[in-house]
């Protein structure tokens, strides 16, 4: 039995763990009540990859020792792999009864809070498994990739080098100090950091990205198109990719490098003439072709693609769209606690101005259309709407039967340039006397109704929407000129609409 045990130690440690496993599950079955082997098949199982039967092998060895440290810290570590959170959780909580020195029960709450973005407690669990082993590359990484999220990008930086230190052909500790030491300006350090990482993968798309905007830093934007270029096409023209080429594209225009942006514009247009990101970006930096709208796929691809970081993006950008509504709102109503109003939230996006419009919606329902499926996923998870649609804006309001006491759009048509099939949809849409209220970006470029921008949003002439309105029916009630957001130094100017529907055509 001893030759057998040592045998099937020496294959597992030699990586031979498919002859391991055999030799384990021999030695299980001639000793079922020894619990070292049937943990050992499932360690031999989880390396080749088989995690229903490594789970199975740790269920087994809690059935003969429910209460054996090991086979719960691995058992809790499959449920963890397996996304069974909850049963992990409660798995390594008990480990941590009997024993509170265990790292892979404090690796794997730590991994489970993160999950749950509680970063407080995570960095808790996974500074006890440092404290109990400093020189675990685990417990370091994970330190310097919560301190990242966490905005903690010195700590960030300090649990990179260590982790470094422990294993310096890992990608994701070069990823984060690269990514840090750029939050802090250390444009020189960080550059170095993604240089190392793609010296170990140099096929990934996402270190090529990195290092373009840390070219931009350096105003080095030879080396940023390169390196953005080398991200679309290593990534096979993922959308992400595409979307960060035609913002360095129109950041690139900024400082006037006319003759890149000509070359790789065009190329760009050339590469791909049937992504919708590259023709509608390509063309507004070009300011070749000015579409009457942005395409559906174009809007659906760039806000499925943002939906999960949109509200922290805006937030960056000052953005006061939704705040100028809500003010507005409040001058109107603050003699009326509770408006008794039917409301559709045009473009609603995650749902930022759901946060307020409920409150004048509380009897007859909030509804929400957008075009991108991802956005309404993060606004139903906020239980703000009554029902939400996915559609695009015009179909929308050419199509609907509804009828709504008010319409509320914020920054929504910076995405269309010709406004006329909105604005007469809205009408029809709306009851007798219901309201419209909505942002634009203004056109400060031409005398012209709409400019596309180089940015791909659209800049509408006051007088264009004036016009429009009138002519759809509605009375005019308030028109303000206000800062709607910044983009990059710059802020944004625009205009808030607020009008009324006429019982008779004028």
């Amino acid at each position: 039995m001893l030759n057998s045990e040592l045998s099937a130690r020496d294959l597992y440690h030699q990586g031979h763990y498919q002859q391991a496993l055999q030799a384990y599950l021999a030695l299980a079955a001639q000793n079922p009540h020894q619990v070292d082997y049937l943990i050992m098949a499932g360690n031999c199982y989880d390396k080749l990859g088989q995690k229903k039967e490594s789970m199975s092998c740790y269920e087994q060895a809690l059935h003969e020792d429910k209460n054996n440290i090991l086979a719960m810290s691995n058992y809790a570590t499959s449920l963890y792999e397996n996304q069974n959170y909850k049963k992990a959780r409660q798995i390594a909580q008990k480990v941590l009864k009997y024993d509170s020195a265990n790292i892979q029960s404090h690796l794997n709450l730590g991994n489970i809070d993160y999950l749950e973005k509680n970063y407080d407690q995570a960095l808790w669990h996974y500074e006890q498994a440092y404290a109990l082993n400093p020189k675990s590359y685990t417990a370091c990484v994970n330190l310097a990739n919560t301190y990242f999220d966490v905005k903690n990008y010195q700590q960030a930086i300090n649990f990179a080098k260590q982790a470094l230190q422990q294993d310096s052909h890992q990608i994701m500790p070069w990823t984060i100090l690269g990514n840090a030491a750029f939050e802090l300006e250390n444009y020189t350090e960080s550059k170095q950091a993604f240089e190392q990482a793609l010296k170990i993968d140099s096929s990934d798309y996402w270190l090529h990205n990195y290092l373009s905007q840390v070219y931009q830093k350096l105003a080095q934007w030879p080396e940023a198109f390169s390196e953005a270029w080398q991200a679309i096409e290593q990534s096979s023209g993922e959308d992400s990719q595409h979307i960060n080429f035609g913002y360095l594209l129109y950041e690139t225009s900024l400082e006037k490098e006319d003759e890149l942006i000509q070359k790789y514009a065009r190329l760009w247009l050339q590469k791909y003439p049937d992504n919708q990101i590259a023709q509608h970006m390509g063309n507004s930096v070009l300011n070749d072709s000015i579409p009457p709208r942005a395409n559906d796929e174009y809007l659906k691809n760039i806000f499925d693609v943002f939906a999960p970081d949109f509200e922290q993006v805006l937030a960056s950008l000052e953005y006061r769209a939704p705040q100028e509504i809500s003010e507005y709102l409040q001058s109107l109503f603050y003699k009326q606690k509770n408006p008794k109003l039917k409301i559709l939230d045009a473009g609603c996006g995650t749902g930022l101005c759901g946060n307020f419009l409920k409150s004048y919606s509380k009897i007859f329902g909030l509804y929400g259309v957008d075009i991108s499926e991802k956005m309404l996923e993060e606004a139903k998870k906020k239980n703000l709407y009554h029902k939400l649609y996915c559609d695009e804006l015009e179909h929308f309001f050419a199509h609907s039967k509804q009828k709504f006491d008010m319409v509320v759009s914020a920054d929504v048509f910076t995405y269309f340039g010709d406004l006329s099939k909105i604005i007469s949809g809205v009408s029809k849409c709306l009851t007798s006397k219901g309201r419209f209220i909505f942002t634009v970006s203004e056109n400060y470029v031409n005398e012209e109704d709409y400019f596309l921008h180089a940015s791909g949003r659209y800049l509408h002439s006051r007088k264009y929407i004036e016009n429009l309105l009138i002519s759809n029916c509605f009375s005019i009630e308030k028109i303000k000129r206000c800062k709607l957001r910044n983009e990059g130094q710059n802020p944004v100017f625009g205009f808030l609409f607020a009008a009324q529907k006429n019982t008779l055509k004028q």
